[in-house]
């Protein structure tokens, strides 16, 4: 996605700035008020918000060059044009930042416990314009006793219920990037919470993790890692802790455990990024599919197959596929965008499309590791589209053995407008 000009019929269009990766976004532009300047909010190739704004001519002639401070999610100009304002996220928190044009030194404006996010200039430069507020997340449980809340502390996201169903390993999140699907963790901690006394541990000491999955027998844990040059890393580490994590590959996320050793991934490559998988030992690193993918979900329990969002052929819109790893065609499952998955003995198949707040858990039959699903895919979850589907009320969940039993990730959030002088 790129920043294009052109008339109001379209006319005339002219390109200013695309990013090199093909997955990566130019999402938002702000053009100075003598028209010879640009700000850009973009995404990187994960579709995340993890980088300043950036500084282009508006006649495009370069890429201009990053300016602002930490993950930038909204810019503004004064109205004479001497200083560019943005939104950004620094050591967690969201804050206003100005900084003089064309170099001057990033200055932070707002401070305190309450975060904003979005900014805009009023008409006489004199105030600003932003939505203040808070967000929380926590991890709950749905079972047959009710729901209730089992983590309490900061915000925590992506649950994991084990096995056997008496904890839930989690994100305790440090730092957080916008991202298409939501706040994200750009920094985080794995731990796990006994259901039966609430206590809650460390699963890995000192590292600052993004993403995980837990092998079937518990006893490995793979996670990914993002260094200060934006590089993610993959590691394997054992939950007894008695070995330290190992880096096993660079340059991927969104890992899952596969069959016969493997780990499943995002491969982010220079241009675009494609599904993968690595020994755990980390050698033989191979692509899976040769076709560009956006984003990686589930992976089948038998390792036979995994999830992906991938362009269409010849259509300028994306689809959700399920792609046999051993190869062969993949099959689509929603003409859009849908986050889907297998609970951990591959009993059920769940499905989370982005237009719903709602999860399908469809019944996989015996002997196989896909449900029978239209092959034209579906744009939509509705009630009784899908057969043998049951729908569960929330997101972000983690199936225990049925689709009675989950825990999902529940965020609040309070803001509101406010003006905020300038001095």
């Amino acid at each position: 996605m790129g920043i294009v000009t052109a008339t109001e019929g379209r006319a005339n269009s002219r390109e200013i700035y695309t990013p090199p990766n093909e997955n990566a976004m130019a999402h938002y532009s702000y053009t100075s008020p003598d028209r010879r300047s640009v700000l850009v909010v973009e995404m990187n190739s994960a579709h995340a918000f993890t980088q300043p704004c950036r500084l282009v001519p508006f006649d495009g002639s370069s890429t201009g060059r990053q300016v602002g401070p930490g993950t930038c999610t909204s810019a503004a100009w004064s109205p004479d044009g001497q200083w560019m304002y943005f939104g950004a996220t620094v050591d967690g928190s969201s804050h206003l930042w100005r900084q003089k044009f064309p170099d001057g030194k990033p200055e932070q404006i707002t401070f305190g416990p309450l975060e904003e996010e979005d900014i805009a200039v009023t008409p006489d430069g004199r105030s600003l314009v932003t939505s203040v507020g808070t967000r929380r997340s926590a991890i709950w449980i749905h079972d047959k006793a009710g729901e209730r809340a089992i983590t309490s502390e900061g915000h925590a996201l992506a649950p994991r219920l084990s096995r056997d169903g008496t904890r839930v390993f989690f994100l305790l999140v440090r730092d957080w990037w916008l991202s298409n699907a939501g706040w994200v963790a750009a920094s985080a901690e794995l731990r796990s919470v006994d259901l039966a006394s609430g206590k809650s541990d460390r699963v890995l000491t000192g590292v600052s993790a993004t993403g995980y999955d837990i092998s079937l027998d518990e006893k490995e844990v793979v996670f990914t890692t993002t260094d200060s040059q934006g590089v993610s890393h993959i590691w394997l580490a054992s939950l007894d802790r008695r070995t330290p994590p190992r880096e096993i590959a660079r340059s991927g996320d969104q890992v899952s455990f596969g069959a016969d050793g493997d780990i499943v991934f995002r491969s982010r490559e220079e241009k675009v990024n494609v599904l993968a998988r690595i020994k755990k030992d980390g050698s033989g690193r191979e692509r899976i599919t040769a076709a560009p993918i956006v984003d990686k979900y589930g992976v089948s329990p038998d390792g036979k197959w995994a999830v992906v969002v991938s362009p269409e052929i010849d259509k300028a819109e994306y689809a959700t596929f399920v792609v046999p790893i051993s190869g062969g065609a993949p099959q689509k499952i929603c003409t859009a965008v849908c986050v889907a998955f297998w609970s951990s003995d591959g009993r059920f198949f769940y499905d989370q499309p982005s237009s719903s707040g709602k999860t399908l858990a469809i019944s996989v039959p015996a002997g196989k590791s896909l449900p029978d699903l239209p092959s034209f895919g579906r744009s939509d979850a509705v009630e009784g589209v899908v057969p043998r589907a049951t729908v569960l009320e929330h997101r972000s969940v983690s199936p225990g053995p049925d689709p009675s039993t989950y825990v999902f990730t529940r965020t609040d959030s309070q803001r509101n407008l406010f003006r905020i002088p300038l001095h």
